[in-house]
């Protein structure tokens, strides 16, 4: 089952909804600073969006972590905040820009909301959408 994001930068309209939602559903507020999907306003050209690709990525970050806190789960790249300890070396290697460290030096990234990305259902110009076979 393929898990993903269909992403068309020429429909994205730069209005962080979905970096809204993102944060929402991670912290329990609208906090942009901290959404797992980042929107690189461009304007007047077409915005970057960066967030993890899942089955369009050779996922060079879990090579890359020595401790081993980075696997795939359901098709879900995760990142087990246990074993992490905030080495960088995933950020570093993401063809994506979609790992960051957070306040605590933990990486974090996308994790698909469990299948039901709460960004995808607030993009009303369709720029995110569910991979075709995604959940």
């Amino acid at each position: 089952m393929a898990v993903g994001f269909t992403i068309d930068v020429e429909k994205c309209t730069e209005c962080l909804r979905c970096s809204g939602a993102c944060s929402l559903i991670k912290t329990g507020k609208v906090q942009i600073s901290v959404s797992h999907v980042v929107i690189e306003k461009r304007w007047p050209k077409t915005p970057e969006i960066w967030v993890c690709r899942f089955d369009d990525c050779d996922k060079p970050c879990i090579e890359a972590c020595p401790t081993e806190a980075i696997s795939i789960k359901d098709g879900i790249v995760v990142i087990d905040p246990e074993l992490c300890t905030g080495c960088n070396s995933c950020v570093e290697v993401c063809p994506y820009r979609a790992i960051y460290l957070n306040n605590n030096s933990i990486a974090v990234k996308c994790d698909f909301c469990g299948g039901d990305p709460a960004c995808v259902k607030e993009c009303v110009t369709g720029a995110l959408k569910l991979k075709e076979g995604s959940r």
